[in-house]
């Protein structure tokens, strides 16, 4: 979700720059005047798709199969050089041409091969870009209104999160991961820097209100490390408020209801792929149970396979108290992140002690603070995965049946022993 929202803010840039070219015309934004630039833009957008099918796939096969690993590059760079020239031509940005370039590049079959040889040229001109927008800022303006830049960050910030949030709500997913995505996505980006750099070169807005807006942006930048570190819990925190989003207890009288009949079930915290493969082989052996799951999509796409799904936060303590934690089995949690699992499985002993809980981790490595808890078993996935392909490679090479269950049977035992951190 947050990828599909970043390439979504890179293509609303796309207007954003064709309505600068106006005003750097001195013209006022006319309807007339928006229709023509935006038909230019089609018709760039029309020509790149021309020359990505026809033309320059051709020109880039002729060209590979030259094996002139120098000719490549400089086909790759003189294509965004040439499309840059026409968007300026027909009166279009010149960043606009590039982007188009871009995406005509991304498209074709040597992609790959492209970007392990423009690498270099992609840092030195990230480093250059940032380099010009260090030397465009004015450091006394930015002294004298210090209020200024303060409040355009708390504006830019905390507005971005929530319409980032308000928006992946719309598309169902659950609050929890809408908070998390829009918390990362919370920080400005390098096309609006691009964007303001350009108003402050062509004089579109006085400078003493567009430097604080830019030192706002670097800034928030400068905070994305920090957003990405404790995204979680801070989209946790918002997600139990109730914040824009679907109130606790309406998730746990969903949970309540479902759970109403169920007695000795197991509680699966998890919809994912192998929480779900777990269900069906429950529901082959009779048991019952019942999945918890933050994530809307997953929610539905798990009640279209049958499983017992129910929208819930399984890290809170009463929903799984709704989920019928007093009379419950077993807890089986299948969260690739430890610290979320660790939370989960403090939750569930903090009320049932003596409950069992089985936990399944990326590599017991992660996880190292769960074994210090009571009743907590480890199940490495790639455990699984690994003894699964060695069997079955074993029984390929004609080895007999029995003597592949024996040695799959004594590394299984000898990886316990260990605690499954060395293959």
């Amino acid at each position: 979700s947050a990828i599909a929202v970043l390439v979504f803010q890179d293509l609303a840039s796309v207007p954003l720059l064709a309505l600068l070219a106006i005003w750097a015309r001195g013209d006022s934004p006319k309807i007339e005047s928006v229709l023509l630039e935006v038909l230019g833009v089609l018709v760039l957008f029309a020509a790149a798709a021309v020359a990505s099918r026809r033309l320059l796939h051709g020109l880039l096969g002729w060209v590979a199969r030259q094996g002139h690993e120098e000719s490549f590059v400089l086909v790759s760079l003189c294509v965004v050089v040439a499309a840059a020239a026409a968007a300026h031509a027909v009166g279009v940005s010149a960043a606009l041409g590039a982007f188009l370039a871009g995406m005509v590049l991304g498209e074709s079959d040597f992609r790959h091969h492209m970007e392990s040889h423009l690498k270099p040229f992609r840092d030195v001109l990230s480093g250059l870009f940032f380099v010009t927008i260090g030397l465009q800022l004015d450091t006394a303006q930015i002294v004298a209104a210090p209020l200024a830049v303060l409040g355009w960050l708390l504006a830019l910030v905390p507005l971005k999160m929530g319409l980032n949030f308000l928006a992946l709500r719309a598309t169902r997913l659950s609050a929890l991961d809408a908070w998390r995505a829009g918390i990362v996505l919370g920080h400005g980006g390098e096309f609006a820097l691009l964007l303001l750099g350009m108003v402050m070169q062509q004089h579109l807005i006085a400078a003493t209100m567009v430097q604080p807006m830019l030192v706002a942006l670097v800034l928030s930048m400068g905070l994305a490390p920090l957003l990405i570190r404790h995204h979680d819990r801070w989209a946790r925190a918002f997600s139990r408020s109730g914040a824009l989003g679907q109130p606790p207890q309406a998730e746990e009288g969903e949970v309540a209801e479902r759970a109403r009949s169920l007695r000795d079930h197991v509680i699966i915290c998890g919809a994912d792929d192998v929480g779900l493969l777990l269900s069906r082989t429950l529901r082959l052996a009779g048991i019952p149970h019942l999945l918890l799951e933050s994530d809307r999509q997953r929610v539905e796409a798990g009640r279209a396979m049958g499983a017992p799904v129910s929208y819930g936060d399984a890290s809170r303590l009463d929903t799984l108290a709704a989920a019928g934690l007093a009379h419950a089995r077993l807890v089986v949690l299948t969260f690739a992140r430890p610290q979320t699992a660790l939370r989960i499985a403090q939750a569930v002993l903090d009320r049932r002690l003596s409950l069992s809980v089985v936990v399944a981790t990326e590599r017991v490595t992660d996880a190292q603070l769960l074994r210090n808890l009571p009743n907590v078993r480890l199940y490495p996935l790639y455990l699984a995965a690994g003894l699964g392909l060695a069997e079955q490679v074993l029984l390929m090479l004609g080895i007999n049946a029995d003597q592949v269950d024996h040695r799959i049977e004594e590394l299984r035992q000898a990886l316990s022993q260990s605690g499954g951190d060395r293959p």
